[in-house]
């Protein structure tokens, strides 16, 4: 890799913003020395710990390692899937297949909030957003730096890493991240400094800059190598980049060199290992077919995805679903995605494009077990986990893509499995239902640690450790607790909107209306005794609300000014400017009322017939309602900085608490507070 780099542009060829390559270094070594003199400072920085000791359980006889690999938008297989499909998994999926042979499967897992940083924020640190603040994912109208994207920050909420390296474990991530802005950037701007060449070529004396820089350190991992794979450019994708060049190779290669690196070592590690696909299926759509900057169509060509992927009546019905009787966020999303992100077509190739994606990851994965497996020892001491962010709708529910202004299956499902050849023998199913909350807790049981120890530890670097929200299933995966004894509810919430921003233009300079409110959601999963004979259903009940903590003017005012034509053109613009406040007068409106949805899953696996509303179904709902508000009080917490908490706070609110309003918008909505108070 190092010849190729260096043989195809000297080190004065101008490669990234009129930078050449000795810019870049001499710009990324400036930025180096000033991270570096204030990790010096950094308490989290300094301390190594002794390791905590360890309680044998079973045939779990030594201290575990822990290597996480994370993918990226994929879900758990769906209902509607072809027989072809599933036949084509088994023979093509070689990573996942070997995960399975000797690992237990969670078939019911969910995620703890979408989309892209709001659930990794929430699965690394095995809280909500509502404590760790992470609430939005940047792209479409939203950029890193803008003023109300709050990134995961130092010393706050501790992460898996911090956990494990308080508990003496080595600690190394590769790969993306996306929970803090951990880029370096070219001084003088908002430009990403890249770990490649202008041909996607890696650079290892900026990928070593990185490493030391270690910008993840307070975070507890070592060995991260930015910039984040995603925006426009083709070589931040996972593998879309002319001649199939993207992120994930980079990350199997240090993934490699780490595993290696460790299994020669003494202490135990935990090593993350995070892979971009198949989330390169957001870059499918008219306009990058068009322009043919990426190998999109050359993915499918070369891959061997069957013809037939779905059930053609189960499919029909998803694809043609009017979303008359949904909440109304869904239908608006649907008609705003052309303009937030780009046009697309729900057809095969685009469908073929995700599968063929799971296949390409996989082959990374797979080299990666390869690497874990060729050290006996080390493997049979290595408990991995395998596992994804969030799902994908690919097109279901009348035409919906992506992740975001929904509840649904297809999104909220991923895939989970634990792999060990001694703790698991043989392949093993669960229908448990489980959540990305019950993670952090359940590595923490199988490495055999005391919890209350570690945080005591952590309380000396963090101002926001607090009792984690899942559950420990280290017992049930150890064969020491039944099924029964750790299923339970999981909760859900979403605050992210994508298409509300500083950037609400389409490709072509033309302003679009973000998705109506109420598009805030927040649901319950769980199992209720319904089926005939008193047998188990799975139900779930979601609640789309307008969370005023997210207005111009939090908790207060909304100020929202629709711009009418292209912005790209000289001239007056005109537009519509509307005033939400609590208190209805002749220039204002008033929140909309919450709206909901309720499937039972067991019945309408599709989630196709809504029951909210219906009365047959009013004591199931009253019943789901008030899981809901249970689960809600017991883990959507908020900063132990923030204050008293109100129960109607507790409903509406998201913490941490936004910055004092400043801006035009912000201060002209506290004007019309006072007026309205006044008068």
């Amino acid at each position: 890799m190092s010849d190729l780099s260096d043989d195809l542009l000297d080190d004065d060829t101008p490669e990234f913003h009129g930078l050449s390559r000795r810019q870049l270094l001499a710009s990324a070594a400036a930025s180096a020395a000033g991270i570096a003199a204030i990790r010096s400072a950094s308490p989290a920085a300094a301390v190594d710990y002794p390791l905590m000791p360890f309680k044998s359980r079973g045939r779990l006889t030594k201290r575990p390692n822990f290597l996480v690999i994370m993918i990226d938008e994929q879900r758990q297989p769906v209902p509607f899937e072809s027989r072809a499909l599933g036949v084509w998994r088994k023979q093509n999926l070689k990573g996942q297949q070997a995960l399975m042979a000797n690992g237990t499967e969670f078939m019911n897992h969910q995620i703890m909030s979408s989309a892209c940083a709001p659930s990794r924020a929430s699965f690394w640190t095995g809280q909500y957003p509502s404590l760790h603040g992470v609430t939005q994912t940047t792209g479409a109208a939203k950029s890193a730096l803008e003023e109300d994207t709050y990134w995961l920050t130092p010393n706050t909420v501790p992460t898996m890493g911090n956990y494990f390296r308080a508990a003496g474990y080595e600690t190394w991530y590769r790969g993306k991240w996306h929970v803090s802005d951990a880029d370096l950037y070219i001084p003088g701007t908002n430009t990403p400094i890249p770990s490649y060449r202008a041909n996607g070529a890696p650079d290892l004396r900026l990928e070593k800059l990185y490493e030391e820089v270690n910008r993840l350190d307070s975070f507890g991992f070592n060995g991260w190598v930015g910039p984040e794979p995603h925006g426009a450019n083709p070589y931040d994708s996972g593998s879309s980049a002319p001649f199939f060049v993207g992120r994930d190779a980079t990350y199997e290669r240090l993934g490699v060199q780490t595993i290696k690196k460790l299994q020669r070592g003494r202490k135990p590690w935990l090593m993350v290992t995070s892979f971009v696909n198949p989330h390169d299926i957001v870059l499918w759509g008219r306009l990058s077919l068009l322009l043919n900057n990426m190998w999109l169509r050359q993915q499918n060509e070369r891959s061997n995805v069957p013809l037939e992927l779905f059930l053609d009546t189960m499919w029909s019905q998803l694809k043609d679903e009017n979303l008359i009787t949904k909440p109304r966020a869904q239908a608006s999303y649907r008609d705003t995605y052309a303009s937030a992100f780009q046009p697309n077509d729900n057809t095969h190739p685009y469908h073929q494009f995700y599968y063929a994606l799971q296949e390409t990851v996989d082959k990374h994965v797979a080299k990666i077990l390869q690497t874990l497996m060729s050290n006996r020892q080390s493997y049979r001491d290595t408990i991995v986990l395998y596992v994804s962010d969030h799902g994908d709708l690919l097109g279901s529910h009348g035409g919906l893509y992506q992740k975001w202004h929904n509840a649904y299956d297809s999104v909220l499902r991923v895939p989970l499995v634990v792999h060990n050849p001694i703790l698991f023998p043989k392949a093993e199913q669960t229908q448990v239902l489980t959540s990305h909350a019950d993670v952090l807790p359940t590595m923490l049981g199988l490495a055999g640690l005391n919890v209350d120890a570690v945080q005591r530890r952590l309380k000396l670097t963090h101002n926001e450790v607090h009792p984690l929200v899942g559950r420990d299933l280290s017992g049930f995966l150890l064969g020491e607790r039944k099924a029964e004894a750790v299923t339970g509810p999981v909760y859900f919430m979403t605050d992210d909107e994508p298409t509300r921003g500083d950037y609400q233009l389409d490709s072509f300079g033309r302003y679009y209306e973000s998705v109506v409110q109420p598009n805030h959601i927040e649901a319950v999963v769980a199992q209720l005794p319904t089926g005939a004979g008193g047998s188990m259903q799975q139900w779930k009940f979601a609640r789309y609300f307008d969370n005023d903590q997210f207005w111009s003017a939090p908790g207060q005012a909304d100020i929202v000014t629709n711009l009418v034509g292209s912005q790209a053109k000289p001239g007056e613009v005109t537009g519509t400017t509307t005033v939400k406040v609590y208190r209805a007068t002749a220039f204002t409106v008033t929140p909309p009322p919450d709206e909901y949805e309720l499937y039972n899953m067991t019945a309408d696996p599709l989630e196709i017939d809504n029951l909210a509303g219906n009365p047959a179904y009013a004591a199931i709902q009253a019943q789901m309602a008030n899981l809901l508000v249970a689960q809600r009080d017991l883990k959507r917490i908020y900063p132990s900085g923030r204050g008293a908490v109100t129960k109607q706070d507790a409903q509406l609110s998201q913490g941490p608490v936004p910055a004092r309003p400043t801006g035009p918008q912000q201060l002209v909505a506290l004007d019309i507070i006072n007026t309205l108070s006044n008068a």
